[in-house]
C-alpha cells in the first residue's frame, strides 16, 4: 500500500512538475501573446454581455445596445476562437471566454432549437414574405412567374392558413384585389383578408376555412402598416385569431448590404455607406420597439387562441422578441423546430427573422423552414393544434 501511495504521489509530482515547465518554457513571446488573447477574451465577454442585455433595452431608450443583438453568432464565434487559442497555450486566462461562454447560454437557448417535432397537428399555418413577388436570385423573372411559382409551393404544402408580407399585383392591368382573389382560387384558399390599400404590397392572410375581420375601436380593424387581424373558424379544430405581422425592416440597399457581406470593400466605400447605415439601423430599431408595443396593446384579449405570423425584421437577440415573449407568447422555432433556422435568404447569413409565435392557447407540434427560393426570406410552417375552450 505505501509503495502504491508513493507512486500516486509520484505521478503527482510529475504532473505538477510537467505544468510549471511548460510555464518556465512559455518565453517572453509567449507571455505576451497569453496577454494579448487575455484582452481580446476580455473584449469578448464585454460583447457577449452587452448581446444578451440587448434583448432588455428598449431602444428608444438606448439604442446602441441592439448593434450587438444583430452580431450575436459573430459574436459568439470569436469567443469560441479565443477560447481555443488560450486552451493551447495551457493558460488560465481561459477562464474569461468560459464565463463569456455561459453568458451566451440564454441566447443560444433562443437562437438555436433541439425541439423534436410531434405528430398531432390538427392545423398548419405558412408564413412568407414574398418580396412583391421579385425573385432576388433571377432578377430578369417576371412578377407571374414568381406568384404562380409560389403557388405550386403552397399547394404542395397545403397549410389550413397563409400569411403573406409584401403582396403586391403580379399581373398587368389587374387590381390588388383581384390578385389577391385570383391567388386564393389557385391555392385552394378561397377565404381572404387584407386591408383595403391602394394598388401597392401589404400583408394578406388566406384561408381554407372562414375569416371575420375585428370590429370595434382598434387599429387592427382599421388601416395598418405592419399588422393584419383576422379571426378563423376551423369547425371542430377550433376557432383562433391570426395575425399577420410586418414590422419595419432595415430598409437598406443591395450596395449597403454588400458593406456587412462581400470582402474587399475599399475605405471609400465604406465612408460612403457606413453612415447611412447606422442610420437606417437606429431608425428602424426604434420604430420595432413602438410597433412591437402598439401590436401587444391592442391584440384581441379575450382568451381565445391567437397566432402572430411574419417578417418581424429582429433576430432572437432583440428587443422585440424578448417583449413577445413576455408577453406569454411561444417561439414556434424553439418549442417545435430544429437548428438555427435561418430564415433571411439574402447575403447577411444565419439570421432569423420570422416567426410563427403562439399562445397559451395553441399547441406547437411541428415547425419546418422551407428551402425554397424566391425571395429574400425562406417561408416557415408550424403545425398545431388549438386547445379546447376560451
Amino acid at each position: 500500500m505505501e509503495n502504491g501511495k508513493l507512486k500516486v504521489e509520484s505521478g503527482k509530482v510529475k504532473s505538477s512538475t510537467k505544468r510549471s515547465g511548460l510555464k518556465k518554457k512559455r518565453g517572453i513571446l509567449g507571455r505576451i501573446i497569453v496577454f494579448l488573447l487575455a484582452i481580446l477574451a476580455f473584449v469578448g465577454l464585454l460583447a457577449m454581455a452587452m448581446c444578451v442585455l440587448s434583448s432588455y433595452v428598449d431602444p428608444t431608450k438606448f439604442v446602441w445596445l441592439s448593434f450587438f443583438g444583430l452580431m450575436f453568432w459573430v459574436i459568439l464565434f470569436y469567443n469560441l476562437v479565443i477560447f481555443f487559442l488560450l486552451l493551447m497555450m495551457w493558460s488560465r486566462k481561459m477562464w474569461i471566454s468560459i464565463v463569456a461562454l455561459l453568458i451566451a447560454i440564454p441566447g443560444i437557448y433562443k437562437s438555436f432549437s433541439t425541439g423534436r417535432s410531434q405528430s398531432g397537428g390538427e392545423l398548419r399555418v405558412m408564413s412568407y414574405n414574398v418580396l412583391n413577388f421579385s425573385d432576388q436570385y433571377d432578377k430578369e423573372k417576371k412578377r407571374d412567374s414568381v406568384a404562380y411559382e409560389m403557388i405550386d409551393m403552397v399547394k404542395e404544402y397545403q397549410p389550413d392558413v397563409l400569411c403573406i408580407q409584401e403582396f403586391t399585383p403580379f399581373m398587368a392591368r389587374t387590381s390588388r384585389k383581384d390578385c389577391i382573389a385570383q391567388c386564393g382560387e389557385l391555392m385552394g384558399m378561397p377565404y381572404h383578408y387584407s386591408h383595403e390599400k391602394a394598388n401597392f404590397g401589404g400583408n394578406v392572410i388566406f384561408s381554407k376555412y372562414p375569416l371575420s375581420a375585428l370590429e370595434g375601436d382598434t387599429p387592427f380593424a382599421q388601416e395598418n402598416d405592419y399588422g393584419a387581424v383576422a379571426c378563423v373558424d376551423a369547425g371542430t379544430k377550433g376557432v383562433f385569431y391570426v395575425l399577420n405581422c410586418h414590422l419595419t425592416s432595415f430598409q437598406l440597399t443591395h450596395e449597403e448590404v454588400g458593406v456587412f457581406s462581400e470582402r474587399g470593400n475599399s475605405k471609400e466605400q465604406m465612408e460612403e455607406y457606413g453612415k447611412s447605415i447606422v442610420s437606417k439601423l437606429i431608425t428602424a430599431y426604434k420604430k420595432r420597439s413602438q410597433q412591437v408595443s402598439e401590436m401587444l396593446e391592442h391584440i384581441p384579449h379575450d382568451g381565445r387562441p391567437i397566432l402572430l405570423c411574419g417578417d418581424f425584421n429582429d433576430t432572437p437577440l432583440s428587443y422585440t422578441y424578448h417583449q413577445i415573449n413576455r408577453a406569454g407568447f411561444v417561439d414556434g422555432f424553439v418549442k417545435a423546430g430544429h437548428g438555427i433556422g435561418r430564415t433571411y435568404a439574402g447575403k447577411l447569413p444565419l439570421l432569423r427573422i420570422d416567426y410563427v409565435w403562439a399562445n397559451e392557447q395553441i399547441q406547437p407540434k411541428a415547425f419546418k423552414r422551407i428551402k425554397y427560393k424566391g425571395s429574400d426570406h425562406f417561408p416557415v410552417m408550424l403545425d398545431f393544434k388549438v386547445n379546447d375552450g376560451l
